[in-house]
């Protein structure tokens, strides 16, 4: 016979899970807003991508190509317009859906594009083009800076680092 009556009970668990698992919580509502400015910034990339197909013909004279080569720039222009809206856009709802699972790199990984965007912004509104673009770059800026906003609150960098707000 042994000296327990029983096995003796397991150790308690070493999370608030159990088993060193954290609690799975849902998002603060500052990562709730970051994503819906995802959202904001896609549907805004699907109207700029419409009105470059709309405005082509001002964007193709304000960028000086010559009317021999018109022809192509404008199926290129097409083309690249349509690919870099589905590579970028579905790698911001990507990024996005993994900020929203509490991933801390893809708030860093959408930092870095926001800063780029940022610059990209900037350099774009001091050139030549449509107003309509001018409007839209602007506010593009704008849902970049609210997207930066948001990301890095307390809250967010709480719930990203797995630390208690």
């Amino acid at each position: 016979m042994s000296d327990y009556p029983s096995y003796p009970p397991p150790p308690p668990p070493d999370g608030p899970g159990g088993y060193g698992q954290p609690i799975r919580t849902e998002p603060p509502p500052s990562i709730n807003t970051s994503m819906n400015i995802i959202w904001a910034v896609l549907a805004l990339q699907v109207i700029t991508t419409i009105l470059s197909f709309t405005y082509l013909d001002e964007l193709l004279q304000a960028s000086n190509v010559a009317p021999a080569d018109e022809d192509t720039a404008r199926t290129i222009a097409m083309i690249v317009s349509v690919l870099t809206f589905l590579i970028f856009g579905g790698l911001w709802l990507l990024l996005g859906v993994f900020l929203r699972k509490g991933r801390n790199w893809a708030r860093i990984v959408l930092t870095v594009l926001t800063a780029f965007g940022l610059l990209l912004g900037v350099v774009g509104v001091l050139g030549e083009q449509p107003v309509i673009f001018l409007i839209s770059g602007l506010v593009q800026m704008a849902l970049y800076v609210a997207l930066l906003y948001f990301m890095w609150r307390p809250d967010s960098s709480a719930y990203l680092t797995g630390q208690r707000a």
